[in-house]
């Protein structure tokens, strides 16, 4: 269920999920439309523990916001809303993903359509904001999709930085297989940003509609999914390798296969510090509901995968399509599914490594659909205190079908 879109495991719904505790809403969205609503796009935390984040609709023009969620000494939270997205050729809209800091305190991010380009909505575009002296913050459009074979469109990710400030993404669509592709933008002194495309994808074998985020490992590779494309047409994680030149190289790590391995991969994988990659798997495994897994090196070039959870869904109190997964300092795997749970609207969920390599789960929460919210559709964040962060698509005062919160978790 999402609306935009081998080691067998215990499912541990147990005194540890019950006692564990409520969600905390931070803020309410949708309430006012000119706060923004529909929250596909995950938090992220400055260094004086404010929250930023992206809205899909709302706003003073109807095309989504960047928001700032403000910690209050008395323990509230008040949103500030950065930046009200215009749409048309000049501009962007819906914003649907994460957005990132530099050390300046500017934020990057993308919008899925608005900017011109290939049609009536625009291509979607990549953006800077910069706050100012005197409380406001300025957008400046770094790049405008073109679409067709030259260049991407329909930018469902966010971007991450490099530590010489070149931003790196993905489209979904466009390029010049009409796959979707992977590029760079570097600050050339003026206003726009130059495009480098990286890789092109083809759909067999190296996947096609990449929906999700990159990330670098510490040797300067990038790591990415499709959520189609690959041997099976069921989705793909990749690495991207920079050559000489400014070249980079391609590979496919792991295809999927649906019901034995998972498929449909919406979001971004992480790594750990020996260079495995985890993620999830919206759907496929035995009950169709998704799955969590682990790509290891194997030594002679190749990767193994480990299913690590298989979701059930509502019918076991256990979630269905699961997000992109987060560790803890104690190794723990966290994360969110957009559905289950004991009322449907999702879940908080914990992945517990065992001796054997066998992990366990546990469900920690079940959203309700009320009060606090419904599907959560991104991954979860954490500060130095363990506590996590997110929020979800719709639900809370607003309603079922609107809205979204923002809410804090102590598992």
């Amino acid at each position: 269920m999402r609306f935009h879109k081998s080691a067998i495991m215990l499912l541990a719904l147990s005194a540890e999920a019950a006692a564990a505790s409520t969600p905390k809403t931070l803020h309410a969205f949708g309430i006012n439309q000119q706060g923004g609503s529909t929250l596909y796009g995950a938090l992220m935390m400055d260094s004086a523990g404010n929250l930023y984040g992206t809205a899909e609709y709302g706003g003073a023009h109807g095309y989504g916001v960047v928001y700032k969620l403000t910690r209050q000494s008395g323990g509230g939270w008040t949103e500030t809303v950065l930046y009200s997205f215009k749409g048309g050729s000049q501009d962007g809209a819906t914003p649907h993903d994460a957005l990132v800091m530099d050390a300046g305190g500017n934020l990057y991010g993308t919008t899925s359509v608005g900017g011109g380009g290939c049609s009536h909505t625009g291509c979607g575009i990549v953006f800077e904001l910069s706050p100012t002296a005197s409380g406001p913050w300025t957008e400046t459009v770094l790049h405008r999709f073109a679409g067709g074979t030259a260049d991407g469109s329909t930018p469902y990710s966010g971007v991450i930085l490099d530590a010489a400030g070149n931003l790196y993404g993905t489209t979904s669509s466009g390029g010049a297989n009409g796959a979707g592709m992977a590029y760079e933008l570097s600050p050339n002194g003026t206003s726009t940003w130059n495009e480098t495309i990286l890789h092109n994808f083809t759909g067999s074998p190296d996947g096609a509609t990449p929906f999700a985020s990159l990330v670098f490992d510490n040797a300067g590779n990038l790591y990415g999914t499709t959520y189609k494309g690959g041997s099976a047409n069921q989705g793909t994680v990749f690495e991207l390798t920079p050559g000489t030149g400014g070249t980079w190289t391609a590979a496919v790590l792991h295809s999927f296969h649906g019901a034995p391995d998972g498929s449909d991969l919406f979001e971004n994988v992480i790594l750990d510090g020996a260079g495995n990659i985890y993620g999830s798997a919206e759907t496929g495994g035995s009950a169709n509901c998704g799955l969590s897994f682990k790509l290891s090196p194997d030594g002679s070039g190749g990767w193994t995968e480990t299913i690590l959870h298989t979701f059930l869904g509502i019918g076991a109190q256990d979630g269905e399509n699961p997000n992109a997964l987060l560790f803890d300092a104690a190794g723990n795997l966290y994360g969110t599914t957009v559905g289950g749970g004991v009322d449907n609207p999702g879940t908080i969920f914990k992945l517990t490594p065992q001796t054997g390599g066998e992990w366990t789960e546990t469900v920690l929460y079940s959203f309700t659909g009320g009060n606090d919210g419904a599907y959560p559709s991104v991954p979860l964040i954490t500060d130095r205190a363990d506590r996590l962060y997110g929020t979800t698509l719709w639900g809370g005062p607003a309603g079922d079908t609107v809205g979204g919160v923002a809410f804090e978790f102590t598992p």
